[in-house]
C-alpha cells in the first residue's frame, strides 16, 4: 500500500475526511491522516481524496511519476489498483488479460513495450496511469523525455491520420509522428487543429517550443482539441480561443495588459465579441476585422500610442489576479477598463475560476497577489500573509421554491433543499441556525449535497429543469434562474436568508458575502499603488449600481449569460463597499454570531480582525 501526507498547505476544508472518512480526520483544523489505506479500498479513496482537495495539500510520500522507461511490473508492485483500470484502457489493452501474456509483459516489459503491443498511445497510456496516482504534474515536467520516446518508438504501417482543410484527427499514437512534421512546417499566420482520443499534451508542448500558440480543450465523448496558431509577420500574437471550454477571457485580458503603444494581437473567435471589443475600445484598443467566415473570425487588436516606455511599463509591480466568485464579474470587468489603474500595475496573469475551490490553492501557496473570494474563506487565513481590507458584497443567499404557495421556512418542513458545497460548509449550517432561529426543528428538513461538493451552477441547471423543487442559491445564479423560468411563465417564490438574518440579530444589517483578498506585502513595498487599487474598485462598484444596464453589456459574455439576466442579477445584489475600522468592527460581530451559532470553530481573535484592516 501507498502511503500518503499532508503538507502545510491544508486549510481544514473537510473534503478528504468525507471522501476517504476512515484515513483521514480533521484535527486543530487540519487534516490529519490517522490510518495509513490497509487495502485496495481505502488506497483509492485516499487517491480520490488527493484528487479532492482544493489546494494539493495530499501527496504521495515519495512519489515518481511513471514513464515509458518504467516497469510494468514495479508499477503495479507499487500500485496494484492499477491493473483492472489498465486493463479498461482499452479493448485492445484487455489482450493482456491472457495470464501468460501478462505475466511476461509485468515481469520483463516497460510501458513503451506495453504501447506498441497493445497499439495504445505510450503517452495516453502514461497520462491515464499518472492521473489515477495525482501525478500528472510532475509528469508534464517530464514531456520532452514523452516527445522523445514518441518518436523514438517504431513506426507501424497503417492508414495515416484523417485530414480535412485545417482539421486533423489522430487515431492513434502513431499518427503523431507526422504530425510532428506538419506542426514544424507551420509558416507564419497558419492555424491548425489536431482532435483526437489520444493525450495531444506532447504536441502542445512540441508547437509552443516552434512559437506557436497552443492550447487543448475536451470535447466530448473522451475526445480533445489542440488548437494551434502562428503568429503572423504582422498582428503579433494570435489567441485562437475557439475551441476552449472556460472562458477565455482572463486570456485575453492579460495579454491585452501586457502590450505597450503600437504593438498588436490577433484574436480568433468563433462569432464577434461585442462585450470585448467595447471593453478593449475603453482601454485604449482599435480594432480591425480581417476575416469573418462562418464560424470564425479573425480580429487585430492594436494599442494606440502612447507616451510611456516599455522600461517605464517593466519598473511596474506586475500581479496575479484570481475571481472564485461570479457575483463579482461586473465589477471586475469594469475595474480592468481603469487607465488610474492600468498607468500603475502590469498583469502577469488573470485567473477566473469555475471551480471555485481551487482558488485557495494559489493564496495557500502565495501565487495570487489578489484574489476575489468569499468573506468567510478569509478565517483559514489567520496568521497568513494576506489581508481582506475591502468586502463589497452583502446579503447573497435565498432559498427558491418552484411552489409559488412557499412564503417562509415554516412551508418548507419535511422537504428536501438543494444545498452548494457540503454538509459541515458554511452556507447548510447557517441555513440550520436560520430554520432554528425560526422556531422550527432543522431534523424536519432534508438538506442534500453533491458529492464532493455541491456547485451553485449545478444546482441552478437541476432547479431549472425541475429535477429539484427547493434550492438555496447565491447570485448571480439565484437571478439568472428566477429571470429565466419567469420567461416561461414559471412562478417562483422566494425566501431571503438576509432578511432572516437581521430579524435574529437587530441592528446587525446586511451580513458579509464577498470581498478582496491580499497580499500583506502589496501594502508594505506599493501602498500608493493599494491606494489607487482601493479607490478604483469603489468607483468600478458606484458605476456598476448606477448603470446595471451597461454593466450587464459589459459582463454578459464573461457571465455566459444574456443581458437581460444579468441585469435582473444586479438589481438584486447589494454592492457596497466597506473598509477600515467599519469593515473590522463589522467582521467582528458577524464572526462573533458564526462562533456563538457553531457555524464556525473560531475563535474571534485581534489576528482574526486585524485580517480587514488595510
Amino acid at each position: 500500500m501507498k502511503k500518503f501526507k499532508v503538507n502545510d498547505q491544508c486549510i481544514g476544508c473537510q473534503a478528504c475526511a468525507r471522501v476517504a472518512q476512515d484515513n483521514f480526520e480533521i484535527i486543530d483544523k487540519k487534516a490529519v491522516i490517522v490510518r495509513q489505506p490497509e487495502n485496495e479500498t481505502e488506497e483509492k479513496l485516499c487517491y480520490e481524496a488527493l484528487e479532492a482537495c482544493p489546494t494539493e495539500a495530499i501527496e504521495v510520500e515519495g512519489a515518481q511519476p511513471v514513464l515509458g522507461k518504467s516497469r510494468v511490473s514495479e508499477v503495479l508492485g507499487d500500485y496494484p489498483h492499477l491493473k483492472q483500470e489498465l486493463l479498461e484502457l482499452s479493448p485492445r489493452f484487455k489482450n493482456l488479460q491472457n495470464p501468460v501474456i501478462w505475466r511476461s509483459v509485468a515481469k520483463y516489459a516497460t510501458f513503451e513495450h506495453a504501447a506498441k503491443m497493445t497499439g495504445v498511445s505510450l503517452c495516453e497510456m502514461l497520462h491515464f496511469v499518472n492521473s489515477r496516482l495525482g501525478l500528472e504534474k510532475e509528469l508534464f515536467e517530464s514531456f520532452p523525455q514523452c516527445i522523445q520516446e514518441l518518436r523514438a518508438l517504431e513506426k507501424i504501417e497503417k492508414p495515416v491520420m484523417e485530414a480535412s482543410g485545417n482539421v486533423i484527427t489522430v487515431n492513434s499514437g502513431e499518427d503523431l509522428e507526422p504530425v510532428l512534421g506538419i506542426l514544424e512546417d507551420l509558416s507564419q499566420g497558419d492555424s491548425l487543429l489536431i482532435r483526437g482520443e489520444i493525450p495531444l499534451e506532447p504536441l502542445r508542448d512540441f508547437a509552443r517550443e516552434r512559437g506557436c500558440e497552443a492550447a487543448i480543450s475536451p470535447l466530448e465523448n473522451g475526445m480533445s482539441v489542440l488548437s494551434v496558431s502562428k503568429a503572423p509577420a504582422a498582428g503579433g500574437r494570435v489567441l485562437d480561443v475557439r475551441t476552449m471550454t472556460s472562458d477565455p477571457f482572463d486570456t485575453i485580458i492579460k495579454e491585452a495588459y501586457g502590450l505597450s503603444g503600437g504593438e498588436s494581437f490577433t484574436l480568433v473567435q468563433t462569432f464577434k465579441p461585442d462585450p470585448l471589443i467595447n471593453m478593449l475600445g475603453a482601454m485604449g484598443f482599435t480594432h480591425e476585422i480581417i476575416l469573418e467566415e462562418p464560424a470564425m473570425i479573425r480580429i487585430l487588436f492594436t494599442k494606440s500610442q502612447v507616451s510611456e516606455t516599455d522600461e517605464s511599463r517593466d519598473a511596474l509591480p506586475s500581479l496575479t489576479i484570481q475571481s472564485a466568485t461570479p457575483v463579482g464579474y461586473p465589477i471586475i470587468m469594469k475595474l480592468l477598463q481603469s487607465d488610474r489603474l492600468r498607468a500603475v500595475i502590469n498583469i502577469k496573469e488573470l485567473k477566473v475560476w469555475e471551480e471555485t475551490e481551487k482558488h485557495l490553492a494559489w493564496i495557500v501557496n502565495g501565487r495570487a497577489d489578489i484574489s476575489f473570494s468569499s468573506v468567510i474563506t478569509a478565517s483559514k487565513f489567520v496568521n497568513m500573509p494576506v489581508k481582506m481590507p475591502m468586502v463589497f458584497v452583502w446579503d447573497n443567499f435565498v432559498v427558491l421554491s418552484r411552489d409559488p404557495q412557499v412564503q417562509s421556512l415554516q412551508d418548507l418542513k419535511g422537504e428536501t433543499i438543494q444545498v452548494p458545497l457540503f454538509e459541515d460548509a458554511p452556507p447548510a449550517k447557517i441555513t440550520r441556525y436560520l430554520i432554528e432561529g425560526s422556531g422550527l426543528d432543522p431534523r424536519d428538513f432534508n438538506l442534500t449535497f453533491g458529492n464532493p461538493f455541491g456547485r451553485p451552477e449545478t444546482i441552478m441547471k437541476d432547479f431549472m429543469m425541475g429535477r429539484s423543487r427547493h434550492v438555496l442559491l447565491r447570485e448571480p445564479e439565484a437571478g439568472f434562474a428566477v429571470a429565466a423560468l419567469e420567461k416561461q411563465g414559471i412562478a417562483v417564490s422566494e425566501i431571503d436568508f438576509g432578511d432572516i438574518w437581521d430579524t435574529l440579530n437587530p441592528g446587525f444589517g446586511s451580513f458579509p458575502n464577498a470581498g478582496v483578498i491580499v497580499k500583506e506585502e502589496l501594502y508594505r513595498t506599493h501602498p500608493e499603488v493599494m491606494k489607487i487599487f482601493a479607490g478604483e474598485l469603489e468607483a468600478a462598484i458606484d458605476w456598476v449600481n448606477a448603470y446595471p444596464f451597461k454593466a450587464a453589456k459589459l459582463s454578459f459574455d464573461m457571465m455566459h449569460s444574456s443581458i437581460d439576466l444579468v441585469e435582473n442579477f444586479i438589481h438584486r445584489v447589494t454592492f457596497k463597499m466597506l473598509k477600515g475600522e467599519p469593515l473590522k468592527e463589522k467582521m467582528r460581530d458577524f464572526y462573533q454570531i458564526l462562533k456563538d451559532q457553531g457555524i464556525l470553530n473560531v475563535e474571534v481573535t485581534r489576528e482574526l480582525i486585524d485580517l480587514f484592516e488595510e
